[in-house]
């Protein structure tokens, strides 16, 4: 069976890749994991990771895996287990557990590694690594937490650079820089984000 390529990411409501974070309410928290991480952890064995997202995540995470909060010590625990593949071509060493450093395209990467039995492998960051897999319509599921929430400014998951040559409030099918996703999971949480799994539509597979 093929391996699957998802996006696990956040974003505001305004479309940052930022996670806008809350009051205090330990339910809130457990929706939030559930859906984004401890609910399919058992499905993945491949973490994707752009150089700034690798740096910050080495530097954190390998000191949690005796955390007293239930949920960074899960995933601390199940981050430093799965291979992780970070995209640079700039950094010199992965030092953390079972870390490698992809040179090449993010394309033939993905390709050699559905080439492979395993399981699922997560994009997780950073956000031209997700803006360059979504480009190349190389994900079979986008998954986003979005919070309820505008900041204003931050770094947009999305791709803000304008592809069309008309402000009609109307784009049309087969514009340039449009991607057409189907909804397959949706999830409201009692902290008011949304919780969105998607699937590539119909017509991009056609």
């Amino acid at each position: 069976m093929t391996r699957k390529v998802r996006i696990t990411m956040y974003m505001t409501l305004d479309g940052f890749a930022a996670l806008a974070a809350g009051p205090e309410d330990p339910e809130a928290d457990r929706e939030f994991w559930e859906a984004m991480w401890t609910g399919p952890m058992a499905d993945i064995d491949t973490l994707l990771l752009g150089r700034r997202t690798y740096e910050g995540w080495a530097a954190f995470w390998p000191s949690q895996i005796d955390s007293e909060n239930e949920h960074w010590r899960t995933f601390a625990r199940f981050s430093t287990r799965v291979e992780k593949v970070v995209f640079s071509h700039t950094l010199q060493e992965a030092t953390w557990a079972n870390s490698r450093i992809a040179r090449g395209s993010v394309a033939d990467e993905i390709s050699s590694l559905r080439s492979r039995p395993g399981k699922d492998i997560i994009v997780a960051g950073g956000v031209q690594l997700v803006q360059s897999v979504l480009a190349q319509d190389l994900a079979d599921e986008l998954c986003l937490t979005v919070t309820p929430s505008t900041i204003g400014k931050g770094l947009p998951l999305f791709h803000m650079e304008p592809t069309l040559d008309h402000h009609d409030d109307i784009v049309p099918m087969g514009a340039p820089g449009r991607h057409d996703f189907r909804l397959l999971e949706s999830r409201a949480f009692r902290s008011g984000a949304v919780y969105l799994r998607y699937g590539p539509a119909e017509t991009a597979r056609s």
